[in-house]
């Protein structure tokens, strides 16, 4: 399925770069620090999110429709992290995913701030996900801070998708340099439509009555970024 996306992105990509053939094609690469998000739900009101940064990182093509406007798609590789953490104590558990691939496809405007070498760049567009074939985990353990003891275990919920949409807002500002290379600075957020990862978790609190909980994905995250593009269609089109 991915395969297919992608091949129908990059042929929409080419035909309009030649259709639009005076307007420039750029390449670019990018890297951001990201955080991914989870929702809580907890019968026992001791659970938490907590913060789970990563990385991620890949490549872009973009197209300019005209001067201000233009459409994006690349391929982004990503590490999504899990864990939860429980109010009374200041600890909390982690662990990292097999890599997963992200195909966006995004349209931005590009709004001179300053002398056509600094631009308001805002973006919108829908990515397509894929994980890797699952590996379910599980886990326990045992926390103690103060007068609060807390035991646990934990295990991966199988009823989720392997294959998820993302919706991504974003802004971020352009700087030309040299004439030629843009760079770019930006926030995203990326907000899910498909669970990706569900934690069902089981606890007591101070040996008291057992408390249950979920921690769920849909492969939502934040991130901030930074990219270099070279005008690519500099190669075939004349100065």
């Amino acid at each position: 399925m991915m395969k297919q996306f992608m091949l129908a992105v990059i042929i929409v990509i080419c035909y309009l770069n030649s259709a639009l053939g005076q307007n420039k094609t750029y390449f670019g690469i990018e890297f951001s620090s990201a955080n991914d998000i989870y929702k809580i739900t907890d019968n026992g009101d001791y659970l938490m999110n907590v913060p789970l940064g990563n990385a991620a990182g890949g490549f872009h093509i973009r197209q300019e429709l005209n001067k201000n406007l233009f459409i994006e798609t690349g391929l982004i590789l990503k590490y999504y992290w899990q864990g939860f953490g429980f109010k009374t104590i200041p600890y909390y558990g982690s662990s990292s995913s097999d890599p997963s691939w992200i195909i966006p496809v995004r349209f931005g405007l590009n709004l001179n701030l300053y002398k056509e070498k600094i631009s308001l760049v805002p973006v919108v567009g829908y990515s397509f996900g894929i994980n890797p074939p699952f590996g379910y985990g599980s886990g326990y353990g045992n926390q103690t801070s103060g007068t609060t003891t807390i035991e646990y275990n934990y295990s991966e919920n199988p009823d989720v998708s392997r294959y998820f949409s993302l919706i991504q807002t974003g802004i971020g500002l352009e700087f030309k340099l040299f004439e030629t290379l843009l760079l770019s600075i930006s926030t995203n957020y990326y907000s899910g439509l498909n669970k990706t990862t569900q934690i069902d978790i089981n606890y007591t609190a101070n040996n008291a009555n057992p408390a249950t909980g979920t921690a769920i994905s849909k492969g939502e995250f934040w991130c901030v970024s930074t990219g270099l593009k070279y005008p690519i269609s500099n190669f075939w089109t004349a100065r």
